[in-house]
């Protein structure tokens, strides 16, 4: 009998300055086991800490409030703090992946770029782009409070980041996929599929193949007729695939 498969793990990782209340929203969506907050402020910490005794348990998953764990960050608005961040991301990354691996649970990253500094959110969405993680920004409950009695609906997903990662996959794993990529890119205008087909010698029923992934995950877009181009967050996946193999 096959054992039973564990389900993923949630984790959110944030930035934290006075205001706390930007934990809420996806607390509510994602129910994490562990938060990890980046913060010079451990009187905010604690503050976390009791709503998700009392005020947010409601928002807390089947486990729970989850393990509040602190990564500080001293005087977030100096000029090594972007770097400050990025190494103490890359060090929890490590540690919960190996904490994780012992008992066979995935892992499902949440990176959150409102909270603390400017400096520190910088940090987190370069860190989030260097691991190919998804990114959310949560929006000002005060501000939207047709959203608030559902805080889960304040969270606003970054397509750019949600699709990084997969984009920069679907590339490494085909090297079609990447031949496709170069050739609409090269194009001074959209390619359609006939186009695509009689320059690669493929059939169209082929062509289309390729594109369906490559436009689910943002790489490449379909125009208002029949024709694609390449995106940012293609270029970007494309870019990233590349440094990989020539580094």
């Amino acid at each position: 009998m096959a054992e039973a498969q564990l389900p993923p793990v949630h984790i959110l990782v944030t930035p934290l300055g006075s205001t706390v209340d930007i934990i809420q929203a996806p607390l509510d969506r994602w129910k994490p086991e562990i938060i990890y907050v980046f913060t010079s402020m451990n009187d905010s910490v604690e503050r976390v800490k009791e709503n998700l005794r009392y005020a947010w348990n409601t928002n807390c998953g089947p486990y729970g409030p989850p393990d509040v764990r602190t990564v500080t960050i001293n005087e977030p608005w100096q000029s090594n703090t972007i770097q400050d961040v990025m190494i103490a991301f890359d060090q929890i990354i490590d540690s919960t992946v190996a904490e994780f691996r012992k008992v066979g649970r995935q892992i499902n990253w949440h990176v959150s770029i409102t909270g603390g500094t400017n400096l520190m959110a910088i940090g987190m969405a370069l860190s989030a782009s260097t691991h190919l993680l998804p990114v959310h920004y949560t929006l000002p409950g005060e501000m939207y409070p047709e959203l608030r009695a559902h805080p889960s609906k304040l969270v606003v997903d970054i397509p750019l980041f949600e699709h990084l990662g997969p984009a920069v996959n679907l590339l490494r794993n085909s090297t079609t996929k990447v031949e496709l990529y170069e050739l609409i890119k090269k194009s001074s205008s959209p390619l359609t599929v006939e186009r695509m087909a009689k320059a690669t010698g493929k059939t169209d029923k082929a062509i289309y193949a390729q594109l369906k992934p490559m436009v689910v995950n943002g790489l490449v877009l379909k125009t208002d007729g029949y024709a694609y181009k390449t995106t940012t967050t293609g270029d970007l996946a494309y870019h990233r695939w590349k440094g990989n193999i020539t580094n």
